[in-house]
């Protein structure tokens, strides 16, 4: 079996989706406590790590995960800003030194364990607004960067090579219930063997469906889920119904051997918010809504005009982001008067009803929001793993 770590790991969307095509997650490294703990529970063979990652030399957390060959690195490290050569660089796309903003350093610490690992392939992850950041300057610096390592000692030419187009992936095309776009970079050790990214397995909004799955709308997702009422506070609670389960359902719950799941609470709205999601039909947002109604909960309507949302049951979800976390006015749910639960967001991210996640209300939403849908991850997974067994 392939071993791979996850820095940055957040609760482990993308390590559980590697897991569930095949691999092995030997370590983990974020520096929030509570998330780490979520990573941990649910990643049995990992040594999942809280600490900064500039803190950790990659020596040392070798030694941590038993010294194990690492095959596979991933992680989505945040590079607003970085360089090659130092400040130089920088300076002629932002204007500013590259010490103005820790996170640079955190792209190049994710560059420092893949060139001590020295993995066969390795992905990074990030906003598709990556790639056009400064007109591409970043994200090209970004390429120079990775292709340089391992010059010294290999003739002049770099070990590894990104494959070309990096591609902007879209989760819902590949059986997540939620359109949500991410910039997946794959870079491999120069060979014979060439990594070529999923191709979707389902339609959403392309031209061309034939031979695609029919895309996984809300419903779909969480149908199946407790009903509950948003001053609900037990956590494990029992399905709605065990019958007449959609496929993804069915997939959701394929390694949950219980009749209960966890995760089942969601923020609770007040009476103001309660009344105004009364006039809300499916689809619509807060500017939507007669101006008498939007009147009982009142928002700055120049910058507010989306600040309530119902979502759709027969459609994919908008992106759930951390934001969920704050109050999750824009994730009301389709046919309830409350916004979702933590396990329907998680549903909605695709992961499975086995994962639990550690921590207060607010701490399980923003890590559901940050995560890498596993589904996603498991399609990355599954390319990852034909390049690997290739001759």
């Amino acid at each position: 079996m392939y071993n791979f770590i996850d820095l940055f790991c957040g609760a482990g969307g993308f390590s559980k989706g590697l897991e569930m095509a095949g691999f092995n997650c030997i370590g983990g490294i974020d520096n929030v406590d509570v998330i780490v703990k979520t990573h941990a529970l649910n990643h049995r063979n990992s040594k999942s790590i809280c600490c900064d990652i500039r803190e950790i030399s990659p020596e040392k957390f070798s030694e941590i995960i038993g010294n194990k060959k690492v095959d596979v690195i991933i992680g989505g490290p945040p590079c607003p800003t970085f360089s090659t050569i130092g400040d130089a660089k920088i300076r002629s796309v932002t204007g500013k030194p590259t010490e103005e903003d820790p996170r640079n350093q955190l792209f190049l610490e994710y560059l420092k364990y893949v060139d001590y690992f020295r993995p066969e392939i390795f992905v990074i992850e990030n906003v598709p607004t990556f790639i056009t950041k400064y007109k591409g300057k970043i994200f090209n610096t970004a390429v120079e960067i990775i292709e340089s390592i391992g010059k010294e000692e290999n003739g002049g030419s770099g070990l590894y090579e990104v494959i070309k187009p990096v591609q902007v992936l879209n989760a819902v095309y590949y059986g997540v219930p939620q359109t949500r776009k991410r910039m997946i970079l794959v870079a491999h050790k120069k060979n014979l063997k060439k990594f070529e990214y999923p191709l979707p397995t389902h339609y959403y909004d392309q031209d061309d469906k034939k031979g695609l799955k029919h895309f996984v709308s809300v419903s779909d997702a969480i149908s199946d889920l407790p009903k509950i009422t948003d001053n609900w506070r037990v956590s494990e609670v029992e399905y709605s119904k065990f019958d007449n389960l959609s496929e993804y359902q069915r997939i959701m719950r394929s390694h949950n051997n219980k009749s209960t799941v966890a995760n089942n609470i969601c923020r609770m709205s007040n009476k103001r918010a309660k009344q105004v999601f009364q006039h809300m039909k499916q689809g619509n947002i807060y500017m939507d809504l007669p101006k008498e109604i939007r009147q009982i909960l009142p928002f700055r309507e120049d910058i507010f005009r989306d600040r309530l949302k119902r979502l759709v049951e027969n459609e994919p979800s908008w992106t759930v982001i951390a934001h969920i976390g704050m109050d999750g006015y824009m994730y009301i749910h389709p046919t309830e008067n409350r916004t979702l639960s933590v396990r329907e967001a998680a549903r909605i991210q695709s992961f499975p009803d086995d994962f639990k996640f550690v921590g207060n209300q607010q701490e399980t939403y923003v890590q559901v929001g940050n995560a890498v849908p596993p589904l996603l991850g498991k399609a990355i997974g599954e390319s990852i793993m034909e390049y690997l067994k290739k001759e």
